[in-house]
């Protein structure tokens, strides 16, 4: 491998999606359009919650679309609920997804990419203080009376 490396992306996610034949395209298109790069999209066999659900009278189909997408820990929250809700995935029978932390990811990765990637980001200047107030003075104490006396004071 002279002359030949690997990169490997970290903080990055995987969200699986698993919905009902035919709504991936639009669960991907949400995903897309909130930064998502792009998905793999396979074509699955499900069981289980379909024997139950069909005791209530929803017909459940078998077959399933099975969407995987990469994401950077910074997309992550936004695309899992772009597709959350373009599944439908809050009524009953649409769908599963679930997220699981990639430990390194390798592909390719074009130049400019990375030398963007690599460069500093520049500090955030720490913000600035409100002026202070200044400190109220103390209220003056009353003077204490002096004695009548003063010790070798005559009348």
């Amino acid at each position: 491998m002279a002359g030949r490396q690997i990169t490997y992306l970290t903080d990055a996610l995987m969200i699986t999606c698993i919905v009902q034949a035919s709504q991936a395209d639009k669960v991907v298109k949400a995903a897309q359009d909130v930064g998502a790069q792009g998905a793999t999209v396979t074509y699955a066999r499900g069981t289980g919650i379909r024997e139950r659900m069909g005791l209530m009278g929803v017909a459940i189909d078998e077959q399933k679309e099975m969407i995987r997408i990469i994401v950077s820990q910074e997309q992550a929250d936004r695309v899992f609920e772009a597709m959350y809700l373009a599944g439908d995935l809050d009524k009953p029978g649409m769908g599963i997804m679930f997220m699981n932390d990639l430990d390194r990811v390798a592909t390719y990765i074009p130049d400019e990419v990375m030398a963007d990637a690599l460069k500093p980001t520049p500090q955030k200047k720490p913000a600035k203080k409100p002026a202070k107030k200044p400190a109220k003075k103390p209220a003056k104490k009353p003077a204490k009376k002096l004695a009548a006396k003063k010790a070798g004071a005559k009348k």
